[in-house]
């Protein structure tokens, strides 16, 4: 019995190699300090603890513990001493009757348990040393440890966590550890956990560093401020869905991270508007897969469904490497498992990476990554509030620079994203709107094997705010009705698609009831049009303010305009980009100018007065703010921007000073309205308009061609053609809404 003094067992070794290390975890605590000693007066650590070292003690000792607490009362005080305990054990294992009397409970503060652990041999922790080994009992810690290259110390920890997620008596001994009188400090914390894994100190210290592995990896979470045994260490969101899903090898580690991409439906050719860009991304992506060079991150942004996945997925394919996807937020694994968090997301392309570095033919594609870096308190808190810490941005800044796997990211927006952030994306691509005839390509990718008219296909070319993902969605719709009309469910699903996403079926469309015609313009200032029109194609850029009464041809000179340089006019109304909550309207004035191809387009934006109001004036902050975006974003746009005003009176001063040029628009001058009359009422713009008719033009100081375009319109819609005295008259009635001087008949 000189092996079993103390009641423990002499065969270690045939205990099972997952209780061993749970009990060698069990005992390193109870003797990292005095205070975890006090701890055996608390009936659930006490419980924990015996659940846990049980196995190490023999079946006798075990069965007569508990007939010992079984013939005992609670309130009995009388405290066996360890050598009459043993002397019963010993009686008992001889067949002997143990000495008779009362016996506290097992688990009571004055049983035999409590005063058995407060004899724990000297020996007994180096015993259990010697026979558990250091051999990890978790697979996963394994498995993680020679997947990612990780050390013996931080294999040790992930296999702490992985027994603590597993095991309910571990967790509760944790838990109870530190609930001791006096209030552990944050060294004595780590202390406690260093002694329970049987581990160095300073190597604890060194693998729980923000710096080390297990952090930088977003395996862990350590709170090393905080003084509980508990919350010093504690699993990150991945590591413990990876506890759930027990994967088995690398391979299947590595479908709980990112999924193969799926093959795209397009090929690079497909944006023809990126083409340049596009090819300088593909030879850059394939030369850095294939030789290893760290760093290369390729940033894809701009507004939803242009088809920046879709060009991740062909990129990839085309430079023949495999595509692999950080699964989204909204991903369902298994059909009942939620998928990664926003957290989790980034932890598992940190490993990922580790992963598919040895392999040289991959890339990562993180898709809606704006779901993970507009989080507060996240790893990439660098949308709103306040800005990333120092910490946060130099480690953000270094998974940018030491990815070993070329990667795509990909964002809807980069609005207030952190500078020294958007600089080490080496290839950064902004996904603009296309030019109309990309937009025609894509309506007959889309649509044109379902012999739709073509006049269908060009209007909704047209349409510069329709996107790929918009008309894909026409597609599957009428793959699934292929009985249904196909023009009238094309119109239908996308007018309301249109509506959905940008509040009204149809986009804004001029009527154009009269044929526009430079001659009559009437512009103050003696520019002449066609000095504009090289003026701009000469620069390609600049800064123009229309201003003038309605009608006067500020929209249609514009279009005139756009059509001369070969570009496509983008056409904005203020009341498209004015929200009622704060902060937005500023947003969506951004976001209209990134989205725009400055090369392809020109920018008109419409009652421009919302925004450019003199701030001296301002009675809200919001007010000022919303010129100063404006501002901002004018003085950056490298494309040709108008801004077109009714009223020029009450605009800021500093905005005036901005535009290259101020073009006041006019009414009609005499002789232009006489000749617009001619062309309009009598059908040839030479004819001779008759005296009496004439001497009443002659009075209308305030015709504009609008006033025409309006006439023209009513004329159709009566549908027969106005006598010239009628037209005039019509005329006349236009601008007596405008100057109640003009005579009443003619």
């Amino acid at each position: 019995m000189t092996d079993n003094l103390y009641g423990w067992r002499s065969d270690l070794n045939a205990v099972p190699t997952r209780e061993l290390r749970l009990a060698r975890f069990a005992l390193g605590l109870l003797c990292s300090d005095k205070r975890m000693r006090e701890r055996l007066d608390d009936r659930d650590f006490l419980r924990a603890l015996w659940e846990l070292t049980g196995p190490l003690l023999p079946s006798w000792v075990r069965d007569h513990l508990v007939s010992l607490a079984r013939e005992s009362d609670d309130d009995d005080t009388d405290i066996l001493s360890l050598d009459v305990a043993i002397k019963r054990l010993e009686a008992d294992d001889q067949g002997n009757p143990p000495p008779s009397g009362r016996k506290p409970p097992l688990f009571s503060s004055e049983g035999p348990l409590r005063t058995f652990y407060r004899h724990l041999p000297h020996g007994m922790l180096k015993q259990l040393d010697q026979a558990d080994g250091n051999g990890s009992v978790s697979p996963l810690a394994r498995l993680l440890a020679q997947s990612l290259g990780l050390d013996a110390t931080a294999e040790r920890v992930l296999e702490y966590l992985d027994l603590r997620n597993s095991c309910g008596a571990f967790v509760e001994l944790v838990n109870e550890a530190g609930n001791t009188r006096t209030r552990l400090v944050r060294a004595d914390a780590r202390h406690g956990v260093a002694a329970m894994l049987r581990l160095d100190e300073p190597a604890l210290r060194r693998a729980l560093r923000k710096s080390a592995p297990l952090r930088q990896l977003g395996l862990l979470e350590s709170r090393q401020n905080h003084p509980d045994i508990e919350d010093l260490v504690r699993p990150s969101d991945l590591l413990s869905e990876l506890f759930e899903a027990e994967p088995k090898d690398e391979a299947a580690l590595l479908a709980r991270l990112v999924e193969p991409a799926p093959a795209g439906d397009w090929t690079p050719a497909a944006f023809p508007h990126l083409r340049e860009r596009v090819l300088e991304v593909q030879e850059t992506l394939a030369a850095a897969a294939r030789s290893g060079v760290a760093g290369v991150n390729a940033l894809f942004y701009g507004p939803p469904g242009t088809g920046k996945t879709e060009l991740a997925r062909a990129l990839v394919a085309a430079c023949g490497l495999t595509a692999y996807q950080v699964a989204s937020t909204e991903k369902d694994r298994d059909g009942d498992e939620d998928g990664l968090d926003r957290d989790g997301r980034l932890s598992a392309y940190l490993v990922a990476q580790r992963l598919l570095a040895k392999r040289g033919d991959a890339v990562i594609i993180f898709d809606e990554v704006e779901d993970v870096i507009t989080q507060q308190d996240s790893f990439f808190a660098f949308f709103g509030g306040a800005g990333p810490t120092g910490e946060q941005k130099g480690w953000m800044n270094r998974i940018l620079e030491e990815n070993p796997v070329p990667a795509i990211w990909i964002s809807n927006q980069t609005r207030g994203m952190d500078a020294a952030f958007q600089r080490r994306f080496l290839l950064p691509v902004a996904f603009v709107t296309p030019p109309r005839s990309v937009r025609l390509q894509m309506a007959e990718r889309h649509l044109g094997d379902l012999g739709l008219p073509p006049t269908l296909l060009e209007e909704l070319a047209a349409d510069d705010q329709l996107t790929p993902a918009t008309l894909g969605a026409a597609r599957r719709l009428l793959d699934l009705r292929p009985d249904a009309p196909k023009e009238a469910t094309v119109r239908r699903n996308i007018a309301a698609m249109r509506r959905l996403l940008h509040g009204a079926p149809a986009p804004r469309r001029r009527e154009q009831a009269t044929d526009f015609d430079v001659g009559y313009l009437n512009l103050a200032g003696g520019i002449q049009p066609n000095a504009l029109v090289r003026a701009l194609e000469r620069e390609g850029t600049g800064r123009l303010c229309f201003y003038g009464p309605p009608g006067t041809g500020k929209t249609a000179f514009a279009e005139v305009l756009a059509e001369a340089l070969d570009r496509e006019l983008i056409a904005r109304q203020a009341s498209d980009l004015i929200s009622p909550y704060v902060g937005e309207t500023e947003q969506n004035l951004a976001e209209l100018f990134v989205s725009l191809d400055a090369e392809r387009s020109v920018l008109l934006l419409d009652e421009v007065d919302s925004f450019l109001a003199e701030r001296r004036q301002a009675q809200h902050s919001w007010e000022r703010t919303q010129v100063n975006e404006l501002l901002q974003q004018m003085e950056r746009f490298p494309g040709i921007f108008i801004a077109a005003t009714n009223l020029m009176r009450g605009l800021d001063a500093a905005a005036l000073r901005r535009f290259d040029f101020k073009l006041h628009f006019r009414a009609l001058k005499p002789e232009q309205r006489i000749g617009l009359f001619a062309r309009e009422a009598l059908g040839d713009a030479v004819a001779v308009v008759p005296m009496n008719l004439a001497r009443h033009l002659e009075r209308l100081d305030h015709l504009t061609p609008g006033d025409f375009a309006n006439v023209c319109r009513q004329q159709r819609l009566l549908g027969e053609r106005l006598a010239p005295e009628d037209f005039l008259r019509r005329l006349i009635a236009e601008c007596r809404l405008k100057d109640s001087g003009v005579p009443e008949r003619v």
